[in-house]
């Protein structure tokens, strides 16, 4: 009997072993914060075994504001929860979970989960006696919970410890919001429960600056964040404290969760497309490609790229582009060896057309060469041609009326592409934007002729040219002031300032320094409306969204503190009693004596940034005639006596042109217009044509043209 029992022993800590093993597979894969009678955690077995959870806990009991509270640090008996609404739970004994198998965990209560959703939670933190009950990590660990998950900045993570080692092994870490309750454990080193009187030291982390957030914001009441990928997207593998090895603060989170309408105990509903299309095809020459363009370091996986041969309309061939993501700055390229592509296309493989290449969002396995056109599932295409006739059959591959390309438009389809003019512009299965240009592989399609952008000025007089400029350059394609840093003002300004010399970096307005960009959120830099939006167009009388408080040709990086200090002082030179915001020495510019300086009323910005704000000024007084519903009437002024809170006026107007005279266009201004357009699809005026100015704001309604200044400049007259 008693060997029986001793076999009986063996497999059972077998077993036990066994379902341990496969942590690895334990994801956290559902998140719903709003509304709070709604709030829940949902865990998934993504293997193939059954998976033990006695050993498992889950908690938000972080705080490092609160005098460095932390989960990990439940092995030394502290760790948090029960306190800042923060709960630190563990599992049952006995409890595990299926393979393939969703579980949720209901913050609120069984009652009120039960009431929204119409089915029970696997467990709940409330005790209301309807469901299994999670344990407290420690005495007290989940007392306290009256409002749950917060949306405004919060971390979940998904953990295993033993009891006895010194260390806890994270399974999965998600963050969002801000990142004030980022967890890092680089250089921790902790002497627990296994009696041995020596510390032990966790791997590092990846640092919390580089971590990704789901989202900078709470989602929508009702919804949820939904895990799309269960190999967990781009984590780092190796060399991380989670489970066999893994750095689980790695994951981009950004890409592996989207929201939807809440699942529980279910798998998540469809992923929606990414924002990607086709930017540049090059099909003609000795180095052909094909680059798209989306939000920063998207992921691409489930995207399929399939090319067409016009003259029989079928497939010709298919390349799966799973398990690639666009680069930092957006793109991915699939072209020639000497192009050093993310993925390699063998010399030739493009026809010259008419063809097309097209991209779905659908697996690699529903296309086979020889296949005919389908628009199922498209995300964009380009049909062209290098002189051919059009391809009725192809151009139902796109929206209707949109053109076929010529890349030989120009006689020059050798050394040219086709190419979205401004970079990105047009929209998906539009063609009508792209123009054959000098090629820009796996960069900003900055080589777009303007062509006839301003062929509609006129400059009869000042009024006749400022309200044509107007009519040109608004209604331009205007973006959220904050969306987690897709399609939103920190994305557009962290390319149009980012610095030359390092792309990773942005570049800073009046400090004149550059800082590694992490997204939005608390950071040491932040958006500066050169304009102030208390003139005229603040988020509280227009909505936070309104086109000028997002119009990036006068939003900018600014360094945090030198932001504040500006605040919403009007520009003017400072002559006496001024206070020096000191520039750095960079790029060549800044240093001693060349710094902003500012007083009570006005700020004086250095040198080499005088034209740049002048400029920015001028465009807003222009762009913003208060013509359309919602926009204000922006006025420069020289009464400083107008410029008011909640009124939309901005100065000193001839101080502005002095600066405008003092710092002309230069290199880096020229690239930040061609930035912006590539966004907006406008463009500010005044650095394509500085002389306008002159006919604008100084004449008095009286335009010269470049003749007449060659003739009267010396007083011929």
């Amino acid at each position: 009997m008693k060997k029986h029992t001793r076999i009986l022993t063996v497999l059972l800590s077998l077993w036990a072993l066994a379902a341990h093993a496969n942590l690895s597979d334990l994801l956290i894969s559902e998140i719903a914060i709003t509304p709070t009678e709604g709030e829940f955690i949902e865990i998934h077995n993504k293997g193939g075994n059954v998976i033990d959870l006695t050993d498992v806990y889950l908690t938000d009991a972080t705080y490092p504001g609160g005098g460095g509270t932390y989960y990990y640090q439940l092995v030394s008996g502290g760790g948090g929860g029960g306190g800042f609404a923060d709960f630190y739970a563990r599992f049952p004994a006995g409890a595990s979970i299926a393979p393939g198998a969703y579980q949720t965990i209901a913050l609120n209560g069984a009652v009120d989960f039960n009431n929204l959703y119409g089915v029970d939670p696997t467990y709940e933190i409330a005790n209301t006696n309807a469901v299994p009950d999670m344990l407290e990590a420690r005495i007290g660990s989940i007392d306290g919970l009256s409002s749950g998950l917060s949306g405004g900045g919060e971390v979940v993570v998904l953990l295993h410890w033993d009891g006895q080692s010194d260390l806890m092994q994270d399974l999965d870490y998600v963050l969002w919001g801000d990142k004030n309750e980022a967890v890092s454990k680089t250089g921790i080193s902790i002497d627990g429960p296994d009696a041995d009187g020596t510390p032990t030291s966790y791997l590092d982390d990846t640092d919390i600056t580089s971590q990704a957030v789901v989202s900078a914001s709470s989602h929508a009441s009702g919804m949820s964040w939904q895990r799309s990928d269960m190999n967990e997207g781009n984590e780092t593998k190796t060399g991380g404290n989670g489970i066999s090895g893994h750095d689980e603060t790695s994951e981009d989170t950004n890409n592996t969760f989207f929201e939807d309408t809440p699942t529980p105990n279910a798998a998540a509903g469809n992923p929606p497309a990414p924002q990607i299309i086709i930017n540049e095809v090059d099909a003609v020459g000795s180095a052909e490609f094909i680059e798209l363009t989306g939000p920063a370091n998207v992921s691409t996986s489930g995207i399929t790229l399939v090319m067409y041969d016009g003259a029989t309309d079928q497939i010709y061939d298919v390349y799966d582009l799973s398990g690639y993501q666009l680069s930092a700055d957006g793109y991915l390229l699939i072209g020639d060896a000497g192009l050093s592509p993310d993925i390699v296309l063998p010399a030739g493989s493009l026809q010259d057309g008419p063809d097309a290449v097209a991209i779905y969002y659908a697996d690699a396995s529903q296309f086979t060469i020889g296949d005919g056109i389908t628009s199922t599932d498209i995300m964009d295409a380009l049909v062209y041609d290098s002189g051919q006739a059009d391809d009725a059959g192809l151009l139902a591959l796109i929206n209707n009326g949109e053109p076929q390309i010529n890349e030989n438009e120009n006689a020059d389809a050798t050394n040219q592409s086709m190419a979205r003019c401004p970079n990105a512009s047009g929209g998906s299965l539009n063609s009508s934007t792209y123009q054959a240009v000098d090629p820009t592989p796996g960069l900003l399609n900055n080589l777009c002729p303007i062509g006839d952008y301003y062929a509609t000025a006129d400059d009869t007089n000042a009024t006749t040219l400022r309200n044509s400029l107007h009519e040109i350059i608004d209604d331009h394609t205007s973006f959220p002031y904050s969306n987690d840093g897709i399609d939103d003002t920190w994305e557009v300004l962290s390319f149009a300032d980012e610095d030359p010399t390092d792309p990773s970096k942005v570049w800073m307005i009046y400090k004149n320094n550059s800082y590694t960009y992490n997204g939005g959120g608390q950071q040491p830099y932040n958006r500066e409306h050169t304009w102030p939006q208390s003139y005229g167009f603040s988020s509280g009388a227009l909505g936070s969204d309104n086109t000028a408080r997002t119009d990036a040709h006068h939003l900018m990086m600014s360094d945090v503190g030198y932001n504040g200090n500006r605040g919403n002082l009007y520009f003017d030179n400072c002559d006496s009693g001024c206070t020096n915001d000191v520039t750095t020495a960079n790029h060549g510019q800044g240093g001693p004596g060349i710094n902003n300086k500012y007083d009570s009323n006005s700020y004086e910005v250095w040198d080499f940034r005088k034209g740049d704000i002048a400029r920015a000024m001028f465009y807003m007084d222009v762009r913003y005639a208060g013509d359309v519903s919602g926009e204000v009437d922006l006025q420069l002024t020289d009464n400083a006596g107008l410029i008011q809170t909640g009124d939309p006026y901005m100065g000193l107007l001839s101080t502005l042109i002095q600066w405008h005279n003092q710092d002309p266009v230069d290199s880096y201004e020229l690239e930040r217009n061609e930035r912006v357009y590539s966004y907006q699809g406008n463009r500010n005026p005044f650095i394509d044509h500085p002389e306008w100015v002159e006919c604008i704001f100084i004449n008095g309604g009286q335009c010269t043209t470049v003749a007449d200044d060659l003739i009267f400049k010396n007083g011929f007259e």
